[in-house]
């Protein structure tokens, strides 16, 4: 089979894998994968990395809407940006799972005289689950562990008698 202008090389689908906007023409399809090193300098001057960062995946997906459809699906992008729904995106090597529309500019120009494009910037959302665990007992609640011992109720020493200086006794 080879691909032609009917064919979808890149789908988008809703959490029950339904194509969303099938009625817009991907013309392209731009996937990054990126990722941060960490770097730390050295007192000699040299810099190690030690580990990294994937960052979210991005697609930025060029469409064509046709002038019989535009504003019915420009329409139903709009609805998917606005409630932020996590999105699939299918292309050729890979799909991309919890995908939301970041972006959603496009262009009316007379080059498209019949239509309007898109350029959608969806971007991944890494969702995580915080987890909460009790605690261990402060140190002050297991004396043995505390830096004082007890003891017990103490009286006050009394303070010695000053003892003035030698020049205390001329200025009476």
């Amino acid at each position: 089979m080879t691909p032609t202008n009917a064919q979808d090389v890149v789908a988008v689908l809703a959490a029950d894998f339904s194509q969303v906007f099938a009625r817009a023409r991907a013309i392209k399809a731009s996937v990054g994968r990126t990722s941060r090193a960490m770097e730390h300098p050295l007192e000699t001057g040299a810099t190690i990395i030690d580990h990294r960062i994937i960052n979210p995946n991005t697609v930025d997906l060029g469409l064509i809407l046709s002038s019989a459809d535009y504003k019915a699906v420009y329409q139903q992008v709009e609805n998917l940006f606005n409630r932020g729904e996590l999105l699939t995106v299918q292309t050729r090597v890979a799909s991309f799972s919890n995908m939301l529309i970041e972006k959603m500019p496009h262009e009316e120009t007379t080059d498209v005289f019949d239509g309007i494009t898109m350029q959608l910037s969806l971007k991944e959302a890494r969702l995580v689950q915080a987890q909460f665990s009790a605690l261990p007992p402060s140190k002050v609640a297991r004396p043995k562990d505390s830096d004082t011992a007890k003891r017990g109720q103490q009286q006050p020493t009394p303070t010695p008698e000053k003892r003035g200086s030698v020049l205390s006794g001329l200025f009476k």
